[in-house]
Parts: structure tokens; sequence; C-alpha cells
């Protein structure tokens, strides 16, 4: 910034005739900088205003904790950085705050304090007995969910299971967040593992890998949804389920269904097959991309895919569905009626990212 003095002389010798190269020779200074504040982009005593590195990734962060309330903000910082994000950790934090972003907004968790909490050892724990009825976890189901089934099926309370399993599985529920993983809880996660695999008839691999609460890792963004209602009622299983996706799975493939958040109803998309072939396009785009830039794609406001048949999809939709879902969910179809755009956008940025690629590695070193 040029002091306001200078910077107001500057502007009244341009004023008074002289070209910007000679008021730059004379005092100075850049010509850019000359022709700043003669153009009026800069005032007289004021900083310049930088670009907001941040606006580019606010639909994916809107997108993101929409889909994952409970994603902490060192992971979306570390999702961001995949997608090109290069500023400081302090910029980033005070970033979502100044756009109105809200960071974890789940509005059930309530941080449960764990001082002082020992486990007993598992050698002095009652043995746990297998129950009347087995139940077997859905992929990604959070604790709570498989915890309830298990209890209906076996014509129980969750809090007779809590009792009878280790005082981990308490402090878990407590926090609500099935992911998150204090340090004084992890050593005692194999344990509770298999003390719900006796009582609940499973293996204690199964389930570990099925819920995310025994700290299953995933290499990609997690997203929160129901499970397709039509693949756990063929397991039987008539309640909702709450499970954590994969962040760029929008939809069943192998029936149809959309899955939106946890709050809004499942609706069939099979009356556009082209939904359903975008949805197999997506699985196969992950080979050339990230998940992070697939959901980046995705996450644009109907209408800005570039095409308007998402319009003749949304009406599509409409009439194939209920209207009780239709009504319930319109936001949910306008953004099922966009997926194919989408996903058309992030395998064309794909294609021209892979070719600026390919150029620039033949293109010898010291051209």
């Amino acid at each position: 910034m040029l002091p306001r003095d200078r910077a107001e002389l500057i502007v009244a010798e341009h004023a008074g005739g002289k070209s910007i190269r000679e008021i730059a020779e004379a005092h100075g200074h850049s010509t850019t900088t000359i022709r700043d504040y003669v153009r009026g982009r800069r005032t007289p005593g004021e900083l310049a205003a930088r670009d907001d590195e941040f606006v580019p990734y606010i639909a994916y962060c809107r997108r993101r904790l929409a889909d994952d309330p409970h994603l902490r903000t060192p992971a979306l910082l570390t999702e961001l950085s995949v997608l090109g994000f290069d500023g400081s950790r302090a910029t980033f934090y005070r970033a979502p705050e100044r756009h109105g972003i809200q960071t974890h907004p789940c509005p059930d968790c309530h941080p449960a304090s764990i001082s002082g909490y020992s486990p007993p050892s598992p050698g002095r724990s009652p043995q746990p007995f297998p129950l009347p009825k087995p139940a077997a976890p859905v992929a990604g189901e959070t604790l709570t969910s498989f915890l309830g089934r298990l209890a209906a099926v076996n014509r129980t309370s969750p809090g007779a299971l809590l009792d009878i399993l280790p005082h981990w599985f308490r402090v878990k529920a407590r926090w609500h967040d099935d992911r998150w993983q204090p340090a004084r809880l992890i050593p005692w996660a194999d344990d509770a593992a298999a003390r719900l695999a006796v009582i609940s008839g499973s293996t204690t691999a199964a389930i570990k890998t099925a819920l995310p609460a025994f700290g299953a890792k995933s290499c990609r963004p997690l997203r929160a949804a129901i499970a397709c209602r039509l693949c756990t009622a063929a397991r039987g299983i008539q309640q909702p389920v709450p499970v954590h996706l994969p962040a760029h799975q929008q939809l069943c493939i192998r029936h149809g269904i959309w899955l939106p958040g946890p709050e809004t109803p499942q609706f069939s998309v099979r009356g556009c097959p082209d939904i359903l072939a975008a949805g197999r396009r997506a699985r196969r785009l992950l080979r050339q991309c990230t998940t992070e830039q697939l959901v980046n794609s995705t996450a644009q406001k109907p209408g800005e895919a570039g095409e308007q048949s998402w319009k003749h999809r949304a009406t599509a939709l409409i009439e194939s569905n209920p209207r009780s879902a239709a009504e319930s969910s319109s936001h949910e179809m306008f953004l099922a009626a966009a997926y194919p755009d989408a996903i058309a956008t992030a395998q064309a940025r794909s294609k021209r990212f892979r070719e600026q690629s390919s150029l620039t590695e033949t293109i010898p070193a010291d051209h």
C-alpha cells in the first residue's frame, strides 16, 4: 500500500495529464500499481483487496457438512488440500465463520467428559453370553442403531444391553459421534468389539469392519445417510438403518433408490435410467480422480451443470414417485435430476486434467 499523500498525488498527476508510465518512472513504482490507483481499483490509504482463496471451496464445504454433520475441521482441511487449497491452517479456520459456514453442525452432539474413565481389566469383566437371537451389522451402521436392532430382536432394551457390555459402550453412546476416537478409549476397542461379537452371534472381524465406532479406517470421505430400504428389507430389517456411506455414493444402483440425508425420505430413480447410468459412471470415474474431486463437481446447484435436461428428469421423478415423497424430498429430487450433468462435468474435468498432465510429461524439461 502506498502512503495516502503519495497515492493522492499520483491520482492528481494523472488527472493533470501525465501518463501512467511517466508517473511510474517518476515515483519508482510499477505501472500496474499506478494503474490500480488512477483507475480506482485501489483507494488511497486502504489496503488492496486480496482474493479470497477460500471462495472456490465454499460449495464443497457446505455440501460435506450437510452430508456429514460430524465432519471435524482438521479432516475437512485435509479434504480441501486434496482439491488444491494451499492456504494456511489459520486462514482456513477463520474462513468458515466469515462465510457463514457452521462446522460440525450436528445438533445431537453433546460433549461428554471421559476424565477418570478407567475400564476394568478384560480378565476381571464378566464373560458375555450369546443372546437368543443373533443379528449382523450393516456396513457402516452406527453403534446405537445396531444396539437398538439387537435389543429389538431379543425383546429387550438398549439399556439392558449396555448393562452387560463394557462401560466403553456407554461412553461412545454419550458422544453420539461414532468416528470420534479418543486416545483413552482406543486400547479397549478390541475387547469391546469381541464382547459385542459374542452377544450378537457375529465375529469380531465383522463387527470391527462394519461399525465405524470401532475405528474402521476409510481412505475416502464419508457421508451420513440411511441404508437403502430395499437392501435392508432383503435382510429382514424393517426399520431405517443410519449408516456412513462413501461421500460420492448418492444412490443404490441395485435397487434404483436415491439415498438422501437421514431426515429426508428415500425415493426411486428407476424412472430416469440416465441417473442410474451416471451412478455407474461415477464408480468408474473414481479410477481417474479422487473422491473429493467427484464430490466437488456434484456439489453444484441444479441448473449450473450446463444442461437444462435436469428439468425433464425432475418432472419424471415427481411423476414416478408418491406425492408424499415428492413433497418432502423436492430439493433432493432436483439434486438427483442434476446428477447426470454433474457427473458429465466431473468426467470432462478429469479428461482435461489427464490431457494436461500427459502434455506436461511430454515437454522436455529445458523447454
